[in-house]
């Protein structure tokens, strides 16, 4: 980072990281429901799970050290994993289906090879930003 830049405070790291774990849960409990308990999107499935890695990757990447991307990828590819063994052992109407790992696994490395362009430093642009308007804002 350059001294233009400041470097993101702990407490608003924590709370991306907070909203990063509440983004993972709410795409394990989607991916759990009942298929007939969610709504429609007129998306091809393989699409929607791509995309949710993408995100997801993106977001924690834009957190991790890019040493650390190796890792990341390697635990969302084991999340999808995960996601498709309870759903073939839940007998609630979903299945397993490798096909959506497959695509989990293509969207977690979207994800991470988008965090290598400047996408990745969503969290010091966005804290740039967040700093300046609070610096703003009359005492």
């Amino acid at each position: 980072m350059t001294a233009e830049q400041p470097v993101p405070s702990r407490k608003s790291l924590r709370a991306f990281w907070l909203m990063g774990l509440l983004l993972v849960a709410l795409v394990v409990v989607v991916c759990l429901l009942p298929a007939r308990n969610l709504p429609g999107t007129g998306i091809n499935d393989k699409v929607e799970h791509a995309f949710a890695f993408l995100v997801m990757a993106l977001w924690f990447a834009g957190l991790a050290a890019k040493r650390d991307f190796v890792y990341l990828l390697l635990a969302l590819v084991a999340l999808g994993g995960g996601i498709e063994i309870a759903q073939g052992l839940m007998g609630l109407g979903r299945t397993a289906d490798t096909l959506d790992l497959l695509a989990d696994s293509v969207g977690a490395t979207a994800g991470i090879a988008l965090a290598l362009t400047p996408l990745g430093r969503w969290v010091d642009v966005l804290e740039r930003h967040v700093l300046q308007r609070l610096r703003r804002r009359p005492a």
